[in-house]
């Protein structure tokens, strides 16, 4: 190719044919912090996130489309419906923003879009709500109720982990992936991604349980009378039915709640608010009653 053409169609690393255009790490910045600090405002019912991820992008198309019907063709294609984890999809974010960068067309964009955005919010949410978020919440709350005010700091400094860094480290990973992000996300069971996924939520569930008995200190008062020998004479001996619960597993009765609780959301399939007011109805009886 001549030097003189050196403005038109080049060969990156992977083959996708790029142009050459005015794009600079000013403006890939400058999206970056648009994505950080805007992407939620303008959260709505009909297209949730995708006015959001459009004007976070802007600087990017303005620079590589140069005719106005070709900015608002572009514009329109990343103002279709999208909707994923914030933070997990800094990296969609960040790829969206290479790819624009060597002119792969807004509608490959879109593609790429659509196909990480279910995967990356079930990967976001998995970590945020079930492994960090309950983590972090519960030990805060501990040393809130202890009148600690770390536990306050604790949950600002996590969200700021969250709104900030996690997304900026997403971001600059989806830039220099590009499309080779489609594979690493969605790709099969097998992928690296899946496993620390799978990995991540185990360990969750077993420091939340680790919990179980702090957060639901639940006991029963209930007692019964035992005749035993005491020096060749026979007497009654009064036994707290909680001292032989825990001689045979410590925290019994929170436990058998939570796993109460887990199998009518999991096996029966009940709705939160559902198991929420049997768990109601199971403390306020069992006080009533002086089971718990």
């Amino acid at each position: 190719m001549p030097e003189d053409k050196n403005n038109e169609v080049e060969k990156n690393n992977n083959n996708v044919e790029t142009k050459s255009n005015d794009v600079d790490k000013k403006d890939v910045k400058k999206a970056l912090w648009r994505y950080i600090l805007t992407f939620q405002w303008s959260w709505n019912y009909e297209r949730m996130q995708a006015l959001g991820f459009a004007w976070s992008i802007m600087p990017i198309l303005k620079k590589v489309y140069k005719t106005k019907e070709d900015l608002i063709k572009a514009v329109q294609t990343h103002m279709q419906f999208f909707n994923t984890h914030p933070p997990a999809g800094g990296a969609i974010m960040g790829a969206a923003t290479a790819m624009e960068e060597k002119e792969t067309g807004s509608e490959t964009v879109n593609s790429m879009k659509v196909g990480l955005m279910g995967p990356l919010a079930g990967i976001g949410d998995t970590l945020y709500g079930v492994l960090t978020r309950p983590i972090i919440g519960v030990f805060a709350a501990s040393l809130a109720l202890a009148g600690n005010i770390m536990g306050f700091w604790i949950m600002v400094l996590f969200g700021i982990t969250w709104g900030i860094i996690i997304k900026y480290g997403l971001f600059w990973l989806g830039y220099n992936q590009g499309t080779d992000l489609v594979t690493q996300v969605a790709g099969d069971e097998k992928s690296q991604i899946e496993k620390v996924t799978q990995y991540a939520t185990i360990f969750g569930l077993t420091v939340i349980g680790g919990f179980i008995p702090s957060i639901l200190n639940v006991t029963t008062p209930l007692t019964f009378q035992r005749t035993v020998e005491v020096q060749g004479e026979m007497t009654e001996k009064t036994v707290e039915l909680q001292s032989v619960l825990n001689d045979i597993l410590p925290n019994m009765i929170p436990i058998l709640l939570v796993a109460l609780a887990y199998y009518l959301l999991q096996k029966r399939n009940w709705s939160p608010v559902s198991v929420l007011i049997v768990l109601v109805i199971i403390g306020f009886g069992g006080s009533v009653l002086g089971i718990i």
